[in-house]
Protein backbone atom coordinates (compact mmCIF):
# COMPACT_ATOMS: atom_id res chain seq x y z
CA UNK A 1 0.00 0.00 0.00
CA UNK A 2 0.97 3.47 -0.95
CA UNK A 3 1.71 5.95 2.20
CA UNK A 4 -0.68 8.22 1.48
CA UNK A 5 2.11 11.86 2.21
CA UNK A 6 3.61 10.21 -0.98
CA UNK A 7 0.88 11.10 -3.10
CA UNK A 8 2.81 14.64 -4.83
CA UNK A 9 5.92 12.85 -4.53
CA UNK A 10 4.86 10.21 -6.98
CA UNK A 11 3.22 12.30 -8.92
CA UNK A 12 6.64 13.79 -9.76
CA UNK A 13 8.44 10.28 -10.57
CA UNK A 14 5.48 9.58 -12.61
CA UNK A 15 6.14 12.50 -14.65
CA UNK A 16 9.87 12.23 -14.71
CA UNK A 17 10.41 14.77 -17.56
CA UNK A 18 8.05 17.28 -15.78
CA UNK A 19 8.57 19.74 -13.00
CA UNK A 20 5.61 20.43 -10.29
CA UNK A 21 4.46 23.40 -12.49
CA UNK A 22 3.55 21.06 -15.07
CA UNK A 23 0.16 20.09 -13.37
CA UNK A 24 0.08 22.91 -10.59
CA UNK A 25 0.18 25.99 -12.90
CA UNK A 26 -3.01 27.80 -13.24
CA UNK A 27 -5.19 27.05 -16.24
CA UNK A 28 -5.97 30.50 -16.68
CA UNK A 29 -5.06 34.16 -15.63
CA UNK A 30 -6.28 35.89 -12.28
CA UNK A 31 -9.82 37.26 -12.53
CA UNK A 32 -10.85 39.65 -9.16
CA UNK A 33 -14.03 38.86 -10.45
CA UNK A 34 -14.21 35.47 -9.26
CA UNK A 35 -13.57 36.26 -5.83
CA UNK A 36 -15.64 34.97 -3.30
CA UNK A 37 -16.73 37.87 -0.74
CA UNK A 38 -14.19 38.66 2.17
CA UNK A 39 -14.74 36.73 5.47
CA UNK A 40 -17.06 37.96 8.39
CA UNK A 41 -14.81 37.97 11.16
CA UNK A 42 -17.78 38.51 13.52
CA UNK A 43 -19.14 35.40 12.38
CA UNK A 44 -17.56 31.84 14.45
CA UNK A 45 -17.96 30.27 11.15
CA UNK A 46 -15.19 32.39 9.55
CA UNK A 47 -12.76 30.80 12.08
CA UNK A 48 -11.25 27.32 12.25
CA UNK A 49 -10.81 27.39 16.00
CA UNK A 50 -12.31 30.24 18.93
CA UNK A 51 -11.89 30.13 22.66
CA UNK A 52 -15.45 29.04 22.75
CA UNK A 53 -15.17 26.52 19.67
CA UNK A 54 -12.05 25.18 19.80
CA UNK A 55 -12.96 22.22 17.52
CA UNK A 56 -10.04 19.92 17.32
CA UNK A 57 -7.72 22.14 18.59
CA UNK A 58 -8.34 20.87 21.62
CA UNK A 59 -6.66 17.52 21.25
CA UNK A 60 -4.30 16.73 23.27
CA UNK A 61 -1.58 13.86 23.25
CA UNK A 62 -1.89 11.03 25.50
CA UNK A 63 -1.02 12.72 29.29
CA UNK A 64 -1.05 15.82 28.05
CA UNK A 65 -4.07 18.60 29.24
CA UNK A 66 -4.78 22.30 26.96
CA UNK A 67 -4.81 25.24 29.58
CA UNK A 68 -8.08 26.22 30.76
CA UNK A 69 -6.58 29.05 32.20
CA UNK A 70 -4.55 30.24 29.57
CA UNK A 71 -2.88 33.58 30.40
CA UNK A 72 -1.49 34.61 26.66
CA UNK A 73 -3.71 33.89 22.66
CA UNK A 74 -1.72 32.30 19.74
CA UNK A 75 -2.92 33.48 16.36
CA UNK A 76 -2.89 30.71 13.63
CA UNK A 77 -2.45 30.82 9.98
CA UNK A 78 -3.22 27.93 8.95
CA UNK A 79 -1.07 26.77 4.91
CA UNK A 80 -2.35 25.69 1.66
CA UNK A 81 -5.02 23.37 1.63
CA UNK A 82 -6.51 24.79 -1.54
CA UNK A 83 -5.35 23.28 -5.20
CA UNK A 84 -7.59 24.40 -7.78
CA UNK A 85 -6.15 25.52 -11.04
CA UNK A 86 -9.28 27.25 -12.21
CA UNK A 87 -9.90 29.81 -9.16
CA UNK A 88 -6.92 31.34 -7.58
CA UNK A 89 -7.82 32.17 -3.93
CA UNK A 90 -10.42 29.90 -1.81
CA UNK A 91 -13.82 30.82 -2.51
CA UNK A 92 -14.19 29.59 1.20
CA UNK A 93 -16.86 26.72 0.63
CA UNK A 94 -14.58 24.23 -1.22
CA UNK A 95 -15.58 20.98 1.35
CA UNK A 96 -11.97 18.89 0.65
CA UNK A 97 -10.34 22.55 2.22
CA UNK A 98 -12.54 23.07 4.70
CA UNK A 99 -12.32 19.60 6.00
CA UNK A 100 -8.30 19.52 5.70
CA UNK A 101 -8.20 22.55 8.11
CA UNK A 102 -10.70 20.92 10.68
CA UNK A 103 -8.95 17.96 10.46
CA UNK A 104 -5.78 17.79 9.77
CA UNK A 105 -4.36 21.63 10.61
CA UNK A 106 -6.19 22.45 13.43
CA UNK A 107 -5.47 18.52 15.69
CA UNK A 108 -2.38 18.62 14.14
CA UNK A 109 -0.77 22.24 14.14
CA UNK A 110 -2.72 24.81 15.94
CA UNK A 111 -3.65 22.16 19.23
CA UNK A 112 0.31 22.73 20.03
CA UNK A 113 -0.22 25.40 21.38
CA UNK A 114 -3.64 24.56 23.63
CA UNK A 115 -0.83 24.49 26.79
CA UNK A 116 -0.58 27.90 26.82
CA UNK A 117 -2.74 29.91 25.09
CA UNK A 118 -6.23 30.46 23.68
CA UNK A 119 -6.38 29.49 20.20
CA UNK A 120 -7.28 31.97 17.31
CA UNK A 121 -6.84 30.44 13.84
CA UNK A 122 -9.26 32.40 10.71
CA UNK A 123 -10.24 30.91 7.69
CA UNK A 124 -9.09 32.97 4.52
CA UNK A 125 -9.14 33.72 1.00
CA UNK A 126 -5.70 31.47 0.99
CA UNK A 127 -3.90 31.62 -2.15
CA UNK A 128 -4.20 28.54 -4.25
CA UNK A 129 -1.10 26.51 -4.54
CA UNK A 130 -1.33 27.23 -8.18
CA UNK A 131 -0.53 30.93 -7.47
CA UNK A 132 3.23 29.73 -6.35
CA UNK A 133 3.29 28.49 -10.00
CA UNK A 134 1.86 31.34 -11.78
CA UNK A 135 2.99 34.62 -13.13
CA UNK A 136 4.70 36.44 -10.52
CA UNK A 137 2.48 39.89 -11.21
CA UNK A 138 -0.58 38.12 -11.01
CA UNK A 139 0.45 35.90 -7.76
CA UNK A 140 0.89 38.81 -6.52
CA UNK A 141 -2.65 39.49 -6.36
CA UNK A 142 -3.80 36.25 -5.35
CA UNK A 143 -1.21 36.45 -1.94
CA UNK A 144 -2.73 40.28 -1.53
CA UNK A 145 -6.47 39.50 -1.44
CA UNK A 146 -4.90 36.58 1.55
CA UNK A 147 -2.76 38.57 3.39
CA UNK A 148 -5.81 41.51 3.81
CA UNK A 149 -8.03 38.70 4.95
CA UNK A 150 -5.50 37.80 7.37
CA UNK A 151 -4.68 41.17 8.15
CA UNK A 152 -8.24 42.01 8.63
CA UNK A 153 -8.63 38.93 11.37
CA UNK A 154 -5.47 39.65 13.07
CA UNK A 155 -6.94 43.26 13.58
CA UNK A 156 -10.64 41.38 14.86
CA UNK A 157 -8.42 39.73 17.00
CA UNK A 158 -6.36 42.13 18.50
CA UNK A 159 -9.48 44.85 18.79
CA UNK A 160 -12.64 42.75 20.25
CA UNK A 161 -10.76 39.22 21.84
CA UNK A 162 -7.20 39.92 23.09
CA UNK A 163 -7.87 42.46 25.64
CA UNK A 164 -4.18 43.15 25.95
CA UNK A 165 -2.86 39.98 27.06
CA UNK A 166 0.55 38.70 25.76
CA UNK A 167 0.01 36.85 22.18
CA UNK A 168 2.07 34.04 20.51
CA UNK A 169 1.66 33.79 16.03
CA UNK A 170 2.15 30.91 14.96
CA UNK A 171 1.74 29.80 11.63
CA UNK A 172 3.20 27.07 8.61
CA UNK A 173 3.68 27.15 4.86
CA UNK A 174 1.89 29.64 3.03
CA UNK A 175 0.58 30.63 6.24
CA UNK A 176 4.19 31.55 7.45
CA UNK A 177 4.47 33.62 4.25
CA UNK A 178 1.44 35.89 5.47
CA UNK A 179 2.78 36.08 9.16
CA UNK A 180 5.66 36.99 7.99
CA UNK A 181 4.46 39.92 6.70
CA UNK A 182 2.46 40.58 9.81
CA UNK A 183 5.18 40.57 12.07
CA UNK A 184 5.75 43.90 10.34
CA UNK A 185 2.85 45.41 12.26
CA UNK A 186 3.85 44.36 15.49
CA UNK A 187 7.96 45.18 14.70
CA UNK A 188 6.29 49.13 13.81
CA UNK A 189 4.16 48.98 17.10
CA UNK A 190 5.29 49.38 20.50
CA UNK A 191 2.77 48.42 22.20
CA UNK A 192 2.25 45.19 19.76
CA UNK A 193 6.18 44.79 20.56
CA UNK A 194 5.58 44.74 24.61
CA UNK A 195 2.52 42.07 24.89
CA UNK A 196 4.37 39.91 21.82
CA UNK A 197 5.88 36.63 23.08
CA UNK A 198 7.22 35.08 20.03
CA UNK A 199 6.36 33.61 16.67
CA UNK A 200 6.49 29.82 15.11
CA UNK A 201 6.73 30.17 11.71
CA UNK A 202 8.08 26.80 9.82
CA UNK A 203 7.75 25.48 6.70
CA UNK A 204 8.48 28.60 4.38
CA UNK A 205 11.95 30.74 3.75
CA UNK A 206 12.55 33.17 6.26
CA UNK A 207 15.15 36.06 4.36
CA UNK A 208 18.08 36.82 6.90
CA UNK A 209 18.01 40.10 5.34
CA UNK A 210 14.24 40.88 6.68
CA UNK A 211 15.91 41.53 9.65
CA UNK A 212 18.24 43.98 8.11
CA UNK A 213 15.37 45.73 6.14
CA UNK A 214 12.15 45.13 7.39
CA UNK A 215 12.28 44.19 11.13
CA UNK A 216 13.72 47.04 13.23
CA UNK A 217 13.06 45.10 16.46
CA UNK A 218 12.09 41.79 15.58
CA UNK A 219 15.36 39.48 16.32
CA UNK A 220 15.44 35.68 14.98
CA UNK A 221 15.16 33.28 17.87
CA UNK A 222 18.51 31.89 19.16
CA UNK A 223 18.12 30.91 22.91
CA UNK A 224 14.87 28.70 24.08
CA UNK A 225 13.42 31.37 26.10
CA UNK A 226 14.15 34.39 24.39
CA UNK A 227 11.20 36.81 24.37
CA UNK A 228 10.09 39.05 21.13
CA UNK A 229 11.80 36.44 18.54
CA UNK A 230 10.84 34.53 15.45
CA UNK A 231 11.09 30.87 14.87
CA UNK A 232 11.60 29.30 11.59
CA UNK A 233 12.88 26.27 10.12
CA UNK A 234 12.11 24.23 7.15
CA UNK A 235 12.88 20.14 7.67
CA UNK A 236 14.70 18.10 5.24
CA UNK A 237 15.95 14.58 4.91
CA UNK A 238 19.52 14.63 5.89
CA UNK A 239 21.08 14.64 1.82
CA UNK A 240 18.34 15.23 -0.08
CA UNK A 241 18.71 18.22 -2.28
CA UNK A 242 17.06 21.28 -2.01
CA UNK A 243 17.48 23.40 -4.89
CA UNK A 244 14.59 23.00 -7.56
CA UNK A 245 11.87 22.54 -5.55
CA UNK A 246 8.71 24.36 -4.52
CA UNK A 247 9.55 28.42 -5.42
CA UNK A 248 9.36 30.46 -2.98
CA UNK A 249 7.58 33.79 -2.67
CA UNK A 250 8.47 36.71 -0.31
CA UNK A 251 7.29 40.38 0.54
CA UNK A 252 9.43 43.47 0.53
CA UNK A 253 7.35 46.34 1.16
CA UNK A 254 4.76 46.49 -1.94
CA UNK A 255 6.90 44.10 -4.08
CA UNK A 256 6.56 40.11 -4.27
CA UNK A 257 9.22 39.11 -4.97
CA UNK A 258 11.49 35.49 -6.04
CA UNK A 259 13.95 34.23 -3.03
CA UNK A 260 17.07 32.83 -4.84
CA UNK A 261 18.01 29.49 -3.47
CA UNK A 262 21.68 31.04 -2.67
CA UNK A 263 19.92 33.94 -0.30
CA UNK A 264 20.42 33.30 3.54
CA UNK A 265 17.99 31.60 5.10
CA UNK A 266 16.93 31.51 8.68
CA UNK A 267 17.12 28.24 10.89
CA UNK A 268 16.15 27.85 14.30
CA UNK A 269 16.42 24.42 15.31
CA UNK A 270 13.07 23.00 17.43
CA UNK A 271 14.70 21.36 19.60
CA UNK A 272 17.97 23.02 20.99
CA UNK A 273 15.66 26.64 19.85
CA UNK A 274 19.22 27.59 18.82
CA UNK A 275 20.67 28.73 15.14
CA UNK A 276 24.13 27.09 14.96
CA UNK A 277 24.76 24.11 13.57
CA UNK A 278 25.66 21.98 16.86
CA UNK A 279 23.26 18.85 16.32
CA UNK A 280 20.41 18.88 18.65
CA UNK A 281 20.69 15.77 21.20
CA UNK A 282 18.74 12.76 20.84
CA UNK A 283 17.79 12.39 24.07
CA UNK A 284 16.71 16.26 24.19
CA UNK A 285 13.99 15.69 21.34
CA UNK A 286 10.75 15.67 23.22
CA UNK A 287 8.80 13.72 20.94
CA UNK A 288 6.48 13.51 17.60
CA UNK A 289 3.24 13.42 18.03
CA UNK A 290 0.70 11.85 14.84
CA UNK A 291 -2.55 11.98 14.16
CA UNK A 292 -5.25 9.46 15.23
CA UNK A 293 -7.24 8.55 12.16
CA UNK A 294 -10.02 6.39 12.55
CA UNK A 295 -11.10 7.24 9.11
CA UNK A 296 -9.29 6.43 5.86
CA UNK A 297 -6.29 8.17 4.92
CA UNK A 298 -5.54 11.03 3.14
CA UNK A 299 -5.01 10.48 -0.39
CA UNK A 300 -3.19 14.03 -1.33
CA UNK A 301 -3.23 12.55 -5.03
CA UNK A 302 -7.67 12.73 -5.22
CA UNK A 303 -7.37 15.88 -3.31
CA UNK A 304 -4.35 17.68 -5.20
CA UNK A 305 -5.00 16.59 -8.93
CA UNK A 306 -9.52 15.61 -8.16
CA UNK A 307 -9.99 17.64 -5.54
CA UNK A 308 -11.75 14.92 -3.67
CA UNK A 309 -12.88 15.70 0.05
CA UNK A 310 -10.70 13.33 1.75
CA UNK A 311 -12.82 10.87 4.44
CA UNK A 312 -10.80 11.61 7.50
CA UNK A 313 -12.15 10.92 11.07
CA UNK A 314 -9.17 12.21 13.53
CA UNK A 315 -10.18 11.15 16.77
CA UNK A 316 -7.32 12.27 18.51
CA UNK A 317 -3.35 12.36 19.11
CA UNK A 318 -1.11 8.97 19.42
CA UNK A 319 1.37 9.20 22.44
CA UNK A 320 4.55 11.40 21.80
CA UNK A 321 7.40 9.45 20.61
CA UNK A 322 10.30 10.85 22.30
CA UNK A 323 14.00 10.64 22.01
CA UNK A 324 13.19 10.02 17.93
CA UNK A 325 15.51 12.32 16.21
CA UNK A 326 18.61 14.44 16.62
CA UNK A 327 18.57 17.53 14.40
CA UNK A 328 20.48 20.08 12.58
CA UNK A 329 20.91 23.23 10.87
CA UNK A 330 22.81 23.29 7.63
CA UNK A 331 23.09 26.05 5.27
CA UNK A 332 19.88 27.18 6.03
CA UNK A 333 17.42 24.03 6.10
CA UNK A 334 16.38 21.31 9.23
CA UNK A 335 18.41 18.13 8.69
CA UNK A 336 16.16 15.32 10.30
CA UNK A 337 17.06 11.61 9.85
CA UNK A 338 15.97 9.25 7.07
CA UNK A 339 12.20 8.61 8.80
CA UNK A 340 11.96 5.65 6.57
CA UNK A 341 14.85 3.97 8.45
CA UNK A 342 13.27 5.21 11.71
CA UNK A 343 10.25 3.37 11.38
CA UNK A 344 8.52 6.73 11.45
CA UNK A 345 5.58 8.04 8.62
CA UNK A 346 7.68 9.72 6.03
CA UNK A 347 5.40 12.08 5.06
CA UNK A 348 7.15 13.89 1.63
CA UNK A 349 5.76 16.65 -0.49
CA UNK A 350 9.12 16.07 -3.12
CA UNK A 351 12.16 13.68 -2.44
CA UNK A 352 13.63 14.09 0.89
CA UNK A 353 10.91 17.29 1.88
CA UNK A 354 9.36 16.83 5.40
CA UNK A 355 7.60 20.01 5.19
CA UNK A 356 4.02 18.26 6.55
CA UNK A 357 6.29 17.41 9.16
CA UNK A 358 7.87 20.66 10.27
CA UNK A 359 5.43 20.50 13.31
CA UNK A 360 4.76 16.65 13.73
CA UNK A 361 7.92 15.87 14.06
CA UNK A 362 8.39 18.43 16.74
CA UNK A 363 5.44 18.49 18.62
CA UNK A 364 6.41 18.15 21.79
CA UNK A 365 9.18 20.59 21.96
CA UNK A 366 7.33 23.27 20.45
CA UNK A 367 4.46 22.49 22.95
CA UNK A 368 6.83 23.11 26.02
CA UNK A 369 8.59 26.00 24.43
CA UNK A 370 5.66 28.23 23.88
CA UNK A 371 4.54 27.77 27.35
CA UNK A 372 8.15 28.14 28.43
CA UNK A 373 8.10 31.78 26.41
CA UNK A 374 4.45 32.46 28.01
CA UNK A 375 6.02 31.83 31.12
CA UNK A 376 9.29 33.67 30.85
CA UNK A 377 7.16 37.07 29.51
CA UNK A 378 5.09 36.59 32.76
CA UNK A 379 7.95 36.71 35.25
CA UNK A 380 9.92 39.88 33.20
Amino acid sequence: MIKPGRALLLLTLLLPACSPACFLKPNSEYDPSALAAPPDYDASTSWAALPEAPGKASFTPPGQESSGQASADVFFVHPTTYFSRDVWNDPLTNEATNVVVSQVNMPGQASVFNACCRIFAPRYRQASISAFYGELSQAKKAFGTAYDDVDRAFSIFLTRHNAQRPFIIAAHSQGSMHAMRLLERVDADPALRERFVAAYIPGFALPLSHYEQLYTHLKPCTEPAQLGCIASWDSYKEGAETTGHHPHQYWRGQQLLELSPQAPRQCTNPVSWRMDARPSAKQAHLGAVELENQGEAINFRKLVINGETPRVNITGLKPPQAGLVSVQCKDGFLRVPDLDELDYPELTTEPGNYHMLDYELFYMDIRANALARVRAWEAR
